[in-house]
């Protein structure tokens, strides 16, 4: 079996680009109405209409070398100090919890994603 994630977007060709070259991932196919993103053995399938808009979440190994290179394509980092038991969150807008980092983050058409590290 593969992973599949349904993830809602407005603009299938900017979302396809913010995928593909901000967050340096595979699009194995593009069709009318959605993409196919590759992300390790799962997928992430953008679509005009259906699929979620935020909680979407990637694990790194690490989070700050990850954070630091979508600052330097434009990504802003997001301070979740509001998400349940978070503990504190660092310069670059790391959020910290009792078990590990999440870098929180929205991609092109706004719908809400994150690294995450664990400790």
């Amino acid at each position: 079996m593969k992973l599949i994630i349904d993830v809602k977007v407005g603009d299938l060709d900017r979302a396809v680009k913010f995928y593909t070259e901000v967050l340096e991932l595979t699009c194995r196919i593009q069709a009318d109405e959605w993409a196919g993103i590759t992300v390790g053995d799962a997928e992430i399938h953008l679509y005009k209409d259906g699929g979620v808009t935020d909680s979407v979440e990637f694990y790194v190994d690490d989070i700050d070398q990850k954070v630091a290179a979508l600052l330097e394509r434009g990504v802003e980092i997001i301070p979740g100090i509001d998400k349940p038991s978070a503990v504190k969150v660092d310069e670059k807008n790391i959020t910290e919890f009792p078990w590990g980092r999440i870098a929180y983050f929205k991609d092109s058409e706004g719908n809400e994603l994150a690294l995450v590290q664990d400790f």
